[in-house]
C-alpha cells in the first residue's frame, strides 16, 4: 500500500511517541495520537500488535481500520484475570510468533507507554538474534529512561529461547541472521576439533566485567594451563 502527501503537508508528519525502527518493516511506538496518523500512513502497515492490557482510543482504532491494518490485541488476549502479570512467557511467545511471521509485515509493535512491555518483547527478540546482554539492556534503557524496571531486564536475561519454535515463515532479515549464526557455530566447532571437543581444549576466554541485572552474579576469569 502506498500513500502520498502533498509537499505543503509534509511538515505535519509527526511520528508517535517512542517511535523507532526495530528491523526492516518492524516498527515500535507508544499508542499513537491523531497527530501521528499521517506519518503512520506512510508505513503501509499491515499489522498492529498491541501488547498492552488496554485498548487505544476509538479514534486510533478507526484510523487503523481506515489504513487497512489488522489490530491484534495480543496483550488483552493473554490477560485472563486481574492477577495476570503484564509480562509473561505467554505474551512473549504470542507476540514473537506474530512478529516473526513475514506475512504480517509491515508491522507496528505498540503499548500504552511504548516502554516496558514493548521493550521486553524487543529484548527477547534480541536474545533470539544472539545480541549481547549489555547491548540488549542498553536498547531497553534508552526507551525506558528515566525509570527502567529491573523486572523487565531480569525477564529478558532469564527468558528461555527454547520456548519459541522456529517460525515457519520468517522475515528475510531474521532468516539471514540465523543462517549466519549457524555457519559461525559450525566453523567454531571445526576449529575446536568437532562438536564433541572437550571444553578444556578451548583457547577462547570470556571475562565477565561485572554484574548485569541478576542478583548473585559473580565475576570470574577462566584460566587454562597450556603447559608453557
Amino acid at each position: 500500500m502506498s500513500y502520498s502527501v502533498p509537499l505543503e503537508r509534509q511538515a505535519d508528519w509527526q511520528p508517535p511517541d517512542k517511535f523507532a525502527l526495530v528491523e526492516p518493516q518492524v516498527y515500535r511506538a507508544a499508542f499513537p495520537t491523531p497527530q501521528s496518523f499521517e506519518y503512520l500512513r506512510l508505513l503501509g502497515l499491515r499489522t498492529i500488535l498491541n501488547l498492552s492490557q488496554e485498548l487505544p482510543m476509538r479514534a486510533v482504532i478507526s484510523q487503523f481500520e481506515e489504513m487497512g491494518a489488522e489490530l491484534n490485541n495480543v496483550g488483552l488476549r493473554v490477560w485472563t484475570h486481574p492477577r495476570c502479570p503484564p509480562i509473561s512467557n505467554e505474551l512473549v511467545k504470542a507476540a514473537l510468533q506474530v512478529l516473526l511471521d513475514r506475512s504480517c509485515h509491515p508491522i507496528l509493535l505498540m503499548s500504552s507507554s511504548g516502554t516496558h512491555q514493548l521493550g521486553t518483547i524487543v529484548g527477547c527478540l534480541r536474545r533470539l538474534q544472539r545480541w549481547s546482554h549489555g547491548t540488549i539492556f542498553d536498547e531497553y534503557r534508552s526507551f525506558a529512561a528515566p525509570s527502567p524496571r529491573l523486572f523487565c531486564e531480569q525477564f529478558i536475561e532469564l527468558w528461555d529461547t527454547d520456548l519459541l519454535e522456529p517460525p515457519p515463515n520468517p522475515p528475510a532479515w531474521f532468516d539471514a541472521q540465523q543462517q549466519m549464526l549457524s555457519a559461525d557455530l559450525s566453523e567454531w566447532r571445526e576449529l575446536q576439533g568437532g562438536a564433541a571437543a572437550k571444553p578444556s581444549a578451548s583457547s577462547a576466554y570470556f571475562r565477565v566485567s561485572g554484574q548485569l541485572v541478576s542478583g548473585g552474579v559473580t565475576t570470574t576469569v577462566a584460566d587454562e594451563d597450556d603447559g608453557d
